[in-house]
């Protein structure tokens, strides 16, 4: 069975040159990988702002999905790591925006707290995994 890889032409990219996807499909099912509120450039998009970056990168995820034929309709599970400050607020916070881009009951969904990620300013990344043509969410 073939692997197809898809990043969209205006996504974010590396600072450094990896060998990424954005998004990989095998058969009916699509990964994600983790999507990050980043410019073209790398650089962080809405510092410090968990609500901002968090539309950001729902919006990414869907266009990835939406590069392999698929929506967030076809989501089965995702996988969230933000930045906490001691707090569940930022959880709070990022969930409820995550929770609009769904229909009831969801994907299954995990939530991991970090004192930091990759760079500075970046409060939210999203991984998902769906199958495509589902429509199970």
């Amino acid at each position: 069975m073939p692997i197809d890889h898809f990043t969209p032409a205006n996504h974010w990219d590396w600072p450094i040159d990896l060998p990424y996807s954005a998004g990989v499909r095998y058969g009916d099912l699509i990964f994600v990988g983790g999507e990050a509120a980043l410019d073209r450039n790398g650089d962080v998009l809405f510092p410090n702002d968990v609500v901002a970056q968090t539309r950001i990168v729902m919006d990414n995820i869907a266009a990835v999905l939406d590069g392999f034929g698929a929506s967030l309709d076809d989501v089965v599970k995702i996988t969230t790591f933000y930045v906490s400050r001691g707090t569940n607020e930022e959880w709070v916070e990022s969930a409820t925006i995550r929770g609009a881009y769904f229909k009831a009951p969801g994907p299954a969904a995990t939530a991991i707290p970090l004192p930091a990620l990759a760079y500075e300013g970046l409060m939210i990344e999203i991984e998902a995994i769906a199958v495509a043509g589902s429509g199970t969410v």
